[in-house]
């Protein structure tokens, strides 16, 4: 089983979650539905609600609208974030497009990400369950701390590895492991079943934010969906860019320093970072611990039983697929 045959199994499903999706970002402000439509047509692989899809039917679960719903507002809260961070990084490009706010303004970037955050409190609020509002709560509460992490340490060498993945859990991880919540707590599956899909998801969401590091580094524009290099031209200090400069001499050090602090990068500088990454084995570093923790996310999966465990298939499926995209690159 591959990633296509999953989103062929949950085919009717994703449709309803896009519905709803398209249904949630109706307003008389004409500029919402507007925005709206331009992201709903660029939606991506809608990994966070199809986690929360698969998660309950591994528990026996059907998808019903209550899920649907829920998937819904991940999607919302998760795209919300993302009109905040292409403003605060001057993004251009996501997924092959231009970003809204390249689009249409800076400012309007920042609206519609707060309408869709309120969209999403309007339908958390239509199901009142303390447990279901706690989890997306403190998981939006992470997101945005990771946010601020990564923020106030942009440009600076000195962070450490530990740093990079903490970023990481509360930023990527964090709505990840919130689907696979929902889905345990949507399906009223027992502690130890939460707990393992939960671990799931948290692995999983590791892997996937360092894989999309190393991609960076070690991609193309077309697979990426965004020039190539964009983390090294914001002066996010990522994995890849760290180990670089933690396993180089001191006179390459003064070298990355240099690249860091400056704004107006060139094509000829990320190249010679390139070269130098592959003298360390950067991004192969940062993709063998992205291996590590797809391995550990399998793993926690099957320390319970589930009553559909067939479905533990299609969670390998998602996971090996974060992988299998950079390796079809290199192939």
């Amino acid at each position: 089983m591959d990633f296509n045959d999953v989103t062929r199994i949950f085919k009717e499903d994703l449709s309803r979650l896009e519905s709803s999706i398209q249904k949630n970002y109706q307003s008389d402000v004409p500029l919402i539905p507007g925005i709206g439509n331009y992201l709903l047509k660029n939606g991506g692989k809608r990994i966070r609600p199809l986690l929360l899809m698969v998660g309950a039917k591994l528990i026996g679960h059907e998808v019903d609208e209550r899920v649907i719903r829920h998937g819904c507002i991940i999607e919302y809260i998760h795209s919300a974030t993302l009109l905040h961070d292409d403003v605060v990084d001057q993004t251009t490009v996501r997924r092959g497009r231009e970003t809204v706010n390249a689009k249409w303004g800076s400012d309007a970037s920042i609206l519609v990400g707060d309408f869709l955050i309120s969209r999403s409190i309007l339908m958390l609020a239509a199901d009142c369950d303390s447990r279901v509002i706690n989890s997306v709560s403190q998981a939006t509460k992470l997101l945005v701390e990771g946010g601020i992490m990564e923020y106030s340490q942009a440009r600076k060498l000195s962070v450490t590895e530990s740093h990079c993945l903490e970023v990481i859990l509360r930023k990527t991880a964090s709505m990840m492991s919130l689907g696979c919540e929902l889905a345990a707590l949507l399906s009223e599956a027992s502690p130890e079943q939460e707990k393992a899909l939960i671990d799931f998801g948290t692995q999983f969401g590791k892997a996937f934010q360092l894989m999309d590091d190393a991609m960076d580094y070690g991609s193309d524009e077309d697979s990426l969906g965004k020039p190539l290099g964009n983390d090294f031209q914001e002066g996010h200090v990522t994995l890849p860019l760290l180990h670089l400069y933690q396993n180089s001499k001191n006179s390459i050090k003064k070298r990355i320093e240099g690249f860091v602090k400056n704004e107006n990068l060139t094509q000829e500088d990320f190249n010679t970072v390139l070269e130098l990454m592959r003298e360390t084995k950067s991004i192969e570093y940062t993709l063998d611990l992205a291996r590590y923790y797809i391995e550990q996310a399998k793993s926690s999966i099957r320390t319970v039983t589930f009553p559909q465990p067939e479905y533990i298939k299609s969670l390998d499926a998602i996971a090996d697929y974060i992988y299998e995209r950079h390796a079809a690159i290199q192939s």
